[in-house]
């Protein structure tokens, strides 16, 4: 799993817009695997992994409920 989760943000630094649009404006998703979500956002010439989340779990997180 992390060799393919870095393989995954290696193609993300040569082709940034790559993943499609995300829920949440300005980030950018990418499933790496068919359990996890890749969410990121391009600024600049820089790439920001935001965050894996598997998905089973509610994203984005709704404010003021916590996880179980």
């Amino acid at each position: 799993m992390d060799a393919l989760f870095s393989d995954t943000v290696a193609r993300l630094a040569d082709y940034p817009e790559l993943g499609q649009a995300g829920i949440i404006p300005g980030t950018r998703e990418m499933i790496p695997h068919e359990s996890y979500r890749l969410i990121y956002e391009i600024s600049g010439d820089a790439v920001w992994i935001l965050a894996l989340v598997h998905v089973s779990r509610q994203w984005p997180l709704l404010q003021g409920l916590s996880e179980p």
